[in-house]
């Protein structure tokens, strides 16, 4: 997990207004390493600030977003500056929808969605978020899935 975070000249930078075209381009300057689906960000999966989920590579192309792990994860970013601010709702709520389908799809334990931090000597995904907030909103996301189903539940049996 990254957020697209500061400037190099200004790590305190707000980048809300990043987008995945201007992160593209960064990335191919910088990395030139081009994807499957024909773009040059690093990470697999880019969500903006409106909650636009853009697809950068597939699932199966080598990323270029953390050193000596590219070739085994999934590199998913946040647009905005999370040493600053916190994602958007309709960001969040993105998030946890495609954490839950690729976690599903790819049988990724909880356990393994982890900040870049982890890897690398940077903030991301942000001073805000902590270590486990990724997991920890996947494994909401599941409590309430559980919690919407019981009380479907109780519905039916209250209506027999």
């Amino acid at each position: 997990m990254h957020h697209t975070a500061g400037t190099e000249s200004d790590p305190l930078a707000d980048t809300s207004h990043h987008t995945f075209a201007i992160v593209n381009e960064y990335h191919r300057k910088k990395f030139n390493f081009k994807s499957s689906l024909g773009t040059y960000i690093g990470y697999h999966y880019f969500i903006d600030k409106q909650g636009v989920i853009t697809q950068g590579r597939a699932d199966t192309d080598e990323g270029a977003h953390t050193i000596g792990k590219n070739k085994e994860s999934l590199g998913i970013c946040l647009a905005g500056n999370f040493d600053l601010t916190y994602p958007t709702d309709i960001q969040l709520q993105v998030l946890k929808k495609l954490l839950r389908e690729k976690s599903a799809q790819y049988k990724i334990p909880l356990i393994n969605i982890v900040p870049h931090r982890r890897f690398s000597e940077k903030t991301c995904y942000g001073t805000k978020l902590y270590d486990n907030f990724a997991s920890d909103i996947c494994r909401i996301s599941i409590l309430e899935q559980i919690v919407e189903s019981l009380l479907k539940v109780v519905k039916l049996l209250k209506n027999k």
